[in-house]
């Protein structure tokens, strides 16, 4: 079974682009466009990571993070890598306190973002599909 990841950001050429990179790599990769369409998705595709821009016009990345960790309680299976253009202190302090797993710079190579994405989905726990 491949794994699935929802990527998150409301630029569309950075999400297609994401997209075909990791389904190259053999994920099940689905996307939106905002903050309340990834929740949406979340809740019914229940993904194993999550791709999330902290930057949005509807509901920042941040907030989205925050719900989906306070839905899931104490479990927090699905893993959420964040990324932004701003990877400052106080988004590092935010993401962390929102329950991000990692905050990345939107520089950093697809490869390494995709050795990330790798590396969490091969040694930590997953949910059920």
């Amino acid at each position: 079974m491949s794994k699935k990841i929802l990527v998150v950001d409301d630029e569309p050429d950075l999400v297609h682009l994401y997209q075909l990179v990791l389904e190259m790599n053999g994920y099940q990769v689905r996307t939106a466009n905002g903050g309340l369409q990834a929740l949406e998705l979340y809740h019914e595709d229940k993904p194993h990571l999550i791709l999330l821009d902290v930057m949005m016009p509807d509901l920042n990345g941040l907030e989205v993070c925050k719900q989906i960790r306070d839905s899931e309680g104490q479990a927090s299976l699905t893993k959420i890598i964040m990324y932004t253009a701003n990877d400052s202190v106080e988004n590092r302090k935010a993401s962390q306190a929102a329950g991000a797993d990692e905050l990345v710079s939107k520089d950093v190579p697809f490869e390494n973002i995709t050795a990330m994405i790798t590396s969490y989905l091969a040694t930590r726990p997953l949910m059920e599909a």
